[in-house]
């Protein structure tokens, strides 16, 4: 079966029966990819191709509305990564020219480790960027997703974002994730030496293995200017970890829009993980299924995990409130 991007009956009734309650009036997603399919080199990522060919401001918050209908959404911006290395130039421009749609929203800059320091403090304050999104595309090994964060984020960028209070976002790679030793060292490090940069680990520390989350999590303390977000992630011990280690002023919404809307879910496999996606044949196997039995969007599953986290920890409205808004805002300066 082929991957598709269609909103189906299904998600709305799923939707509107488990998370209606839930989901706030106003969400701000720290974790928003906007694309122009004309600005990729070979290979075009798969969902670029089959999704719209332009994902303009209009474009996401028309597709946003299929995981979070009715809310007024606002974000944090940034390219989606190819899969080699290439120019960044038309992608940084593209979210940019989007960005100045949105007035609450952000942008962070698509960056090679390689750049020229001073070209890319001009050019970010020229874009009106105020972040940096790295990608481990740029690492320069064949096995890319063993790279050690200097070698896609050397510390010239935590240097320049200490300098003028600027966030990043990092994906980090290794096996074992937050658990790493390396990660955990460099994550230590670039914190502790640059307090005024805003570091915020993706995918709740990559923590698709949950297991390997809590083991480093126990070992990295709590930086002051350490963030997550919890995009995609569908286990909810993973976020539950988060809040946990870090707290709940720390712990941010992202969509990871384009992939929250692909449909299946992750889980934790012993010492790895595993991504399950709707050309898969499993879903022939689910218990009770419904009359169109299949996968929902990742975006629903990802809600439904934080609504039974966040009701297992009873957290509050407000609590509720500043992880969908506040805690962003305070995080991005919004005004």
């Amino acid at each position: 079966m082929p991957l598709k991007w269609e909103l189906r009956q299904e998600d709305s009734e799923l939707f509107a029966a488990e998370l209606e309650d839930f989901v706030p009036q106003r969400v701000f997603d720290m974790h928003a990819h906007l694309w122009r399919k004309a600005n990729f080199t070979d290979p075009v990522p798969e969902y670029v191709e089959i999704g719209p060919s332009e994902v303009t401001l209009e474009v996401y918050r028309e597709h946003i509305n299929w995981i979070l209908p009715g809310r007024e959404v606002h974000g944090l911006y940034f390219p989606f990564p190819e899969t080699i290395p290439n120019a960044t130039e038309p992608h940084n421009a593209w979210v940019s020219q989007q960005l100045v749609k949105d007035p609450f929203g952000r942008g962070q800059f698509y960056v090679r480790p390689t750049d020229d320091h001073d070209f890319v403090r001009q050019e970010m304050k020229r874009l009106g960027l105020r972040g940096f999104k790295p990608f481990n595309c740029f690492a320069d090994r064949p096995d890319r997703e063993n790279a050690e964060i200097p070698e896609y984020m050397p510390e010239w960028i935590p240097k320049l974002a200490h300098e003028e209070g600027w966030s990043i976002t990092l994906h980090i790679q290794r096996a074992r994730s937050l658990a790493d030793p390396s990660n955990l060292h460099w994550i230590r490090s670039y914190c502790k030496t640059y307090p005024n940069m805003t570091l915020i680990l993706d995918h709740c520390a990559r923590g698709f293995n949950p297991y390997h989350l809590i083991a480093g999590l126990e070992h990295l303390g709590n930086p002051g200017n350490l963030y997550v977000d919890t995009s995609v992630i569908c286990n909810p011990l993973a976020i539950w970890a988060c809040i946990k280690y870090l707290g709940t002023d720390r712990v941010l919404y992202g969509s990871d829009f384009y992939c929250s809307h692909l449909r299946g879910t992750n889980l934790p496999v012993a010492d790895s993980f595993i991504w399950l996606d709707e050309s898969m044949d499993i879903w022939k196997f689910l218990a009770y299924p419904r009359q169109n039995a299949g996968p929902t969007l990742v975006g629903l599953e990802n809600l439904l995990a934080l609504k039974a986290v966040f009701h297992m920890l009873k957290l509050t409205d407000n609590e509720i409130e500043a992880f969908f808004w506040s805690n962003a805002a305070r995080v991005l300066n919004l005004t």
